[in-house]
C-alpha cells in the first residue's frame, strides 16, 4: 500500500468535544521540531508542525489544545473589530474604537469620509468599496499612527530609523534589524489606548531585538497593563 504523499499545507474541519466546528490549516516545516498553534483573524486555527506529522496526529493534537482554541474563538467574538468584505445597505465600519454605519453615494472617484455621526463612501459603483476602505485606513495610518509615533519616540527617546504602513494579516507591527517600523493599517480600527500598546511594543525593539525579560520590563514602563491590552487586540 503506497504511502499518502505529504504536502505543506491542507486544510480541514475539526469537531471539538462541545460540538463546535472549527476550519483548521495543517503547515508542515521541514526542519521544524515542535507544534505550533495560532488562531488567526478570521477564526482559522493555523497548525504548524514538522514535515513528517500526519493530518491525523495534527488533529490528535488539536484535541489536547481544544480548551484553549474555545477560549480564544470566545475572545475574538468579544473583541474583533471585523468590517464587511464588501459594501451592503446598512453595513459598518470601525474607526478608532468605534463603529459608524455606512452609506453609498455614486461619485467619479472613490472616497471615503466622515459627515457628522456617519462614514460616506463615494465610488462610481460599490465593487470598489475594498479600494476605498484600504485607501482610507492608509491615509488614516499616515496621520494618526505616525502622530502616535512621534508621540512616544519622544517618550521613550526610542527613534525609528524610518516608519512605514502596510495591511497584515496575522501581525499588527515589526521593526526590522535596521529599526525600521512597519505598522498595520488595520490599527487605525481600534482605541488609541490599543494602538499606542502596539507602538510602545515596536519601539521597545529598537533597544531589545527579542520577546525576553528586558524587552517585557520595558514594555511594562510605559503600558503597565501590557497583558490585558495584548488579549483585546484580535
Amino acid at each position: 500500500m503506497r504511502r499518502k504523499k505529504l504536502s505543506a499545507e491542507e486544510s480541514f474541519e475539526h469537531l471539538c468535544r462541545s460540538g463546535r466546528i472549527v476550519k483548521c490549516r495543517h503547515i508542515r516545516k521541514k526542519g521544524q521540531k515542535n507544534h505550533y498553534l495560532r488562531l488567526q483573524r478570521d477564526g482559522t486555527v493555523r497548525i504548524s508542525t514538522p514535515w513528517r506529522i500526519s493530518e491525523e496526529a495534527a488533529r490528535e493534537f488539536l484535541e489536547t489544545k481544544e480548551r484553549w482554541i474555545e477560549e480564544k474563538l470566545e475572545q475574538t467574538a468579544a473583541f474583533c473589530k471585523r468590517d464587511p468584505t464588501g459594501y451592503e445597505e446598512g453595513c459598518r465600519i470601525w474607526y478608532l474604537g468605534k463603529e459608524y454605519p455606512l452609506r453609498y453615494e455614486k461619485a467619479l472617484f472613490c472616497s471615503m469620509e466622515f459627515e457628522e455621526s456617519a462614514a460616506v463612501f463615494r465610488a462610481p459603483d460599490i465593487s470598489k468599496f475594498s479600494k476605498a476602505l484600504n485607501s482610507f485606513y492608509l491615509q488614516g495610518a499616515k496621520a494618526v499612527l505616525a502622530e502616535r509615533v512621534q508621540l512616544w519616540s519622544k517618550r521613550m527617546e526610542l527613534y525609528p530609523k524610518e516608519l512605514r504602513f502596510r495591511r497584515y494579516k496575522s501581525r499588527w507591527g515589526c521593526c526590522s534589524a535596521q529599526n525600521v517600523i512597519t505598522l498595520n493599517t488595520a490599527l487605525l480600527k481600534y482605541e488609541i489606548f490599543l494602538i499606542d500598546y502596539v507602538i510602545i511594543h515596536e519601539l521597545a525593539h529598537i533597544r531589545h531585538k527579542h520577546h525576553k525579560r528586558e524587552f517585557w520590563e520595558l514594555v511594562e514602563r510605559y503600558a503597565p497593563d501590557y497583558r490585558s491590552l495584548r488579549r483585546e487586540l484580535v
